[in-house]
């Protein structure tokens, strides 16, 4: 399945899945089970990605008692438990370059991250893919498109509709609006939203 892997500093193009955790895809306070019907997608773009021996990097939300961002969500992916990747996709972690953690809703912040984007040079392409649409994901992708854009690097940001999605609460956060809403603010500023890769 796997070609030799590309160095970071020589990669083109590189996936990274979102938050497909336990604690958004299993159990705890945010956790919706229905996320998981993208996995297929991801499934097929994380193959792709690892045949042409580019990069595939996995980022988890992991928080403590003392994490800010629990005063304003419910508390979520607090222990080593939550915050592993489901075992659906946890067999393509050893093939990941890197498995980030995460402790906000942006990946761009998590520790290390803007240091190895900085180095990858010759990257043209990033695929966003995972939970949740309207946060984690949308919050990734438009600090990327600025922080790209800071550095002059010519850099497509791609979401697949069919490999993100968002959870659902009744009467509190409404998966289909939130996905629409979310949509119309990434292509606003600048991301390629596509139906499939």
């Amino acid at each position: 399945m796997e070609k030799v892997k590309k160095n970071v500093n020589e990669m083109e193009e590189a996936v990274f899945v979102i938050d497909m955790n336990e604690g958004f895809c299993e159990e705890g306070n945010l956790a919706d089970s229905t996320i998981k019907h993208i996995v297929p997608n991801i499934v097929s773009i994380i193959r792709k990605v690892l045949e042409k021996g580019e990069g595939l990097f996995i980022v988890n939300d992991k928080h403590d008692k003392d994490s800010v961002e629990l005063k304003r969500y419910l508390i979520h992916c607090h222990n080593d438990k939550e915050s592993r990747t489901i075992k659906e996709l946890a067999i393509y972690e050893e093939y990941a370059d890197r498995t980030f953690y995460k402790n906000s809703t942006c990946a761009l912040f998590a520790p290390g991250m803007m240091e190895m984007l900085m180095e990858m040079v010759k990257l043209k392409r990033v695929i966003i893919v995972g939970c949740c649409t309207d946060i984690c994901i949308q919050n990734f992708a438009i600090a990327l498109r600025n922080f790209f854009d800071e550095l002059n690097m010519d850099v497509e940001i791609i979401v697949p509709k069919n490999a993100v999605e968002t959870y659902h609460i009744p009467s509190i956060h409404d998966r289909d609006e939130n996905n629409k809403r979310a949509y119309t603010v990434m292509e606003n500023t600048g991301i390629k939203l596509v139906k499939e890769m």
